[in-house]
Order: C-alpha cells, then sequence, then structure tokens
C-alpha cells in the first residue's frame, strides 16, 4: 500500500479512483431513480385529482338525475339493477357496495346530452355515441350495444334486471308507448335478443 516512505503507490491511488467512480456512478444512478420516481409519483398524483374531479362530475349528474326521474319505479330499477347481484348457484342476492358509475350514467346519456356536455362527460362516450339531439330506439340500442362491453366491470349484472330496467327507459323517455303486461314480455325477449342476452 504504502512505499517505504510512507506515501502511496500509483497502484493504490489508481484503485482508490477506481473505487470513487463507481460510487459515483451508483450515486448518479440512485439520482436518476429518485428523480424518476417523483415524476411517477408526481403523475399518479395528478391522476388521482383527475379521477376524483371526474367522480365528483358523475356525482353531480347522478344526483341531478335522481332529482329529474319523476317516476319512482324506474327510480327502483335503477337502484336492483346496478346495487343488487344475484349469486348463480346459491341464488341468494347480494347488495353491492358501489355500482359501475360509467354505465349507470351512460344509459341516460342520450336523454341528457346537454347535461353531460356541460359536466364535461362526453368525451367518456365520444366514441360510441351516436346521437345528435333525438333519440331513437334503434339508435339506442345500437349504443347499449357498445356501452356495455366498453365499460364492463366484470361484475355480472342480473339480465332480467337489466331488460325491465332498459323498457322502463324506454317507456319513460317515450322511445315506445306504454306497454301491456303481455307486450311487456315481448318488447323484453326481443332486448335480449338484441343485446345477444340469455335467459
Amino acid at each position: 500500500m504504502t512505499n517505504e516512505m510512507g506515501g502511496i503507490s500509483i497502484d493504490d491511488l489508481n484503485a482508490w479512483w477506481q473505487v470513487r467512480e463507481d460510487i459515483n456512478k451508483v450515486t448518479e444512478e440512485a439520482v436518476k431513480r429518485v428523480q424518476d420516481d417523483q415524476k411517477k409519483a408526481q403523475q399518479v398524483g395528478q391522476d388521482i385529482k383527475q379521477d376524483k374531479a371526474t367522480n365528483n362530475k358523475f356525482a353531480k349528474f347522478l344526483t341531478f338525475l335522481l332529482k329529474d326521474i319523476k317516476d319512482d319505479t324506474l327510480i327502483k330499477q335503477v337502484y336492483s339493477t346496478f346495487f343488487k347481484t344475484r349469486h348463480e348457484e346459491t341464488d341468494l342476492t347480494y347488495i353491492r357496495k358501489n355500482m359501475n358509475t360509467i354505465v349507470a350514467v351512460g344509459i341516460f346519456m342520450p336523454f341528457y346530452q346537454a347535461e353531460i356536455k356541460e359536466l364535461e362527460l362526453e368525451e367518456t362516450y365520444q366514441d360510441i355515441r351516436n346521437f345528435d339531439g333525438t333519440v331513437y330506439l334503434t339508435k339506442y340500442i345500437e349504443y347499449i350495444k357498445q356501452l356495455l362491453p366498453k365499460h364492463h366491470d366484470n361484475i355480472m349484472i342480473e339480465k332480467e334486471e337489466f331488460t325491465r330496467l332498459l323498457t322502463l327507459i324506454s317507456e319513460y323517455y317515450q322511445l315506445i308507448e306504454k306497454l301491456s303486461p303481455e307486450k311487456t314480455i315481448e318488447f323484453q325477449t326481443t332486448l335480449k335478443k338484441e343485446l345477444s342476452i340469455n335467459k
């Protein structure tokens, strides 16, 4: 290590310098990694803020919707469709803690296009919406056929409840006339075929 005079040899100095370079590399890599982690954390923070803002917009729309709908049967059916789920094997009904908000709002979006635009939620449905004001039954069903697979949350919606909801919506928003019990069954059977829903 030291020469006879008590000094450091060139080899020792080179070895020390190599260790120092390695430490600098590790330190530079660590600083870069920390900076990258900070950028990712900032992005996640921004995403959370955006999600919160979007969720608040959906909540505002749902609040408006529940005040605007004057049919208790329709409101109860929204609840039954999105907050209840039935286990197929045991036939037990469970209450869900939350609902698929994007689908729930999306089902009503065609009838409240101005409100959706005002709340800046139209981007969520932009690539599947095909309405310019007036809503007709055939366009509405085509839209629902696209909405469900695009925004599905992997929790099964009870098929009977869903077709009942679509029937009530179709009547409430005058896409069809008020149906008799026999015509209701016929309409729901047609809906299931159109949406490829098996019993």
